[in-house]
């Protein structure tokens, strides 16, 4: 057992490659993901969720990072046993079809559309643990047509492509939020497929307009209550990590028309 652990601990100090965003912690026979951040606006996002934030927005084009660290976070509170389940939510509808005209099993339909957060979660938790993890529905994949009725509660919920959810999609999503919960929200309100404005966009500039004209139907404990729980980070062109050429095309297409 005594050769087995100074293995391990021989590991960790020398992550293979592909687990360059791991590093390995062991508390409760347990290996517990962390991650370090490439850029300040990842900085940031770190600190606002480390801080207990209820609700964080990472927006910004591709290859920035924004899955990764919803990913990240989201596993590391799971093996640390400091949450209880985490929720992959998506727009209800993706080009032009609702999901349920798809055929299979919700979580079956979901899938696809979540292949890149899995393969994250993968990564943080290891295979095993994240088929344990589907299997007994500590992990859960919902569209957001089936939730109402739900609450978010001992748990993380992560929004993907929240750039095509609507206003009342938004609303829907952030009026779920109860105990020990905590919704990421990821999204490029550059790219999104709906008719008219982001409900991303909207539901940001709403609250951005709420704390700065404090509307008298907001209590003074409402108001601090958004600006203590609730963050963004905007990440730029500049933050891409995926590679040199990805960064100089987003670069091109974000600068110009």
């Amino acid at each position: 057992m005594a050769r087995n652990i100074g293995k391990r601990a021989k590991q960790a100090e020398k992550p293979p490659v592909k687990e360059k965003f791991i590093v390995q912690e062991t508390i409760d026979s347990q290996v517990i993901p962390k991650f370090t951040p490439s850029n300040e606006n990842q900085h940031i996002a770190v600190r606002m969720l480390r801080a207990g934030k209820s609700v964080v927005v990472l927006r910004g084009s591709a290859g920035v990072g924004k899955s990764l660290i919803a990913a990240w976070w989201a596993a590391a509170q799971l093996k640390e046993k400091k949450t209880e389940k985490i929720w992959l939510l998506r727009p209800a509808v993706s080009t032009g079809k609702s999901i349920g005209l798809l055929k299979g099993t919700e979580e079956e339909k979901l899938m696809p559309y979540f292949i890149q957060t899995i393969t994250h979660l993968e990564n943080f938790m290891g295979s095993g643990f994240l088929s344990y993890c589907l299997e007994k529905k500590k992990i859960e994949m919902k569209a957001v047509e089936y939730l109402r009725g739900y609450s978010f509660e001992d748990c993380i919920v992560i929004v993907e492509e929240s750039q095509n959810f609507t206003r009342e999609d938004m609303e829907m999503v952030l009026t779920r939020l109860g105990k020990n919960a905590t919704i990421i929200l990821t999204g490029d309100e550059k790219q999104h497929d709906l008719r008219g404005v982001s409900g991303l966009e909207q539901t940001v500039q709403l609250i951005e307009n709420t704390l700065a004209d404090e509307p008298e139907y907001m209590k003074d404990e409402d108001l601090d209550a958004i600006e203590n729980k609730f963050g963004v980070v905007t990440f730029t062109p500049d933050d891409v990590m995926r590679s040199g050429l990805t960064r100089a095309f987003v670069k091109m297409y974000y600068n110009t028309k």
